[in-house]
């Protein structure tokens, strides 16, 4: 069998071989995958703009939980975990 190349697949999908051929199959994603900002502006629906007025240092203090950012050499950062975790806790319930 002549091998193929070209290929290449995300981190997030296995290959496994059976009798019939090779089938890829998507894996469950890592719940520390590592977001950018534009990622994260993604995943909740709005502009990166938002995210960065959200991690900004002098507007925390309008913020009572600021959303959990990675302030790295490369720009920020953030984890998909506490990005989740934060936007849970951001939900509010209307007592009528």
């Amino acid at each position: 069998m002549k091998p193929t190349t070209g290929i290449t697949l995300p981190a997030s999908f296995v290959v496994t071989v059976s009798h019939a051929g090779t089938e890829i199959q998507p894996t469950a994603p890592a719940d520390n995958e590592i977001l950018t900002v534009a990622e994260v502006a993604e995943l909740l629906k709005c502009k990166p703009s938002s995210i960065y007025n959200l991690t900004r240092i002098r507007t925390r203090e309008r913020y009572d939980n600021p959303i959990p950012v990675l302030r790295l050499p490369m720009g920020l950062r953030f984890r998909q975990s506490s990005v989740l975790a934060w936007l849970k806790s951001q939900e509010t319930t209307n007592a009528a």
